[in-house]
């Protein structure tokens, strides 16, 4: 059962990189399918044989990617508030500097096991795909995340 569990490791680490690699390179010819596969496979060996020797038992929480589609949608709106700030600044309109801001209370950062780790991984990564907001800290003793926002729009850090 052990072996099982660590082949289906194994082949879900392989997919997600070998697909990673095909959208990050952006080209669909028989050099890349070779080298995206021999990453992959290379990657993805080194990361279960990591994964077995630490002993962590890896389980990715669904409820965490109901926030992605926001997330996603942000991205398109805060990538105009981006060129907006842009503009106003190349003009010497107005001066932005952005601020920190610790969000708590709905973030659930708490343990050490790999559940708890895997959520705070999958919030950092999400909501730092908002070019306004980003994710610098977190705090699991006290339940808080540090973001920075350019510009104040809580939208743009609902993922955090």
């Amino acid at each position: 059962m052990a072996l099982l569990r660590r082949a289906v490791a194994w082949c879900l680490w392989f997919s997600v990189l070998f697909w990673w690699w095909m959208l990050l390179v952006g080209e669909w010819d028989h050099e890349e399918w070779i080298a995206a596969a021999a990453a992959a496979a290379l990657t993805a060996t080194v990361a279960e044989a990591c994964r077995a020797i630490a002993d962590v038992d890896l389980r990715v929480p669904l409820e965490r990617f109901a926030h992605l589609p926001l997330a996603l949608l942000m991205v398109v709106a805060d990538f105009a508030t981006l060129v907006w700030v842009l503009l106003v600044s190349a003009f010497g309109l107005r001066e932005f500097s952005g601020r920190f801001i610790h969000r708590g209370a709905s973030f659930d950062a708490g343990g050490r096991d790999a559940e708890a780790v895997t959520r705070r991984a999958l919030t950092i990564l999400v909501a730092g795909y908002s070019p306004n907001a980003y994710v610098v800290d977190v705090d699991p003793s006290e339940e808080r995340v540090l973001v920075h926002d350019l510009v104040t729009r809580r939208k743009s850090e609902e993922p955090a």
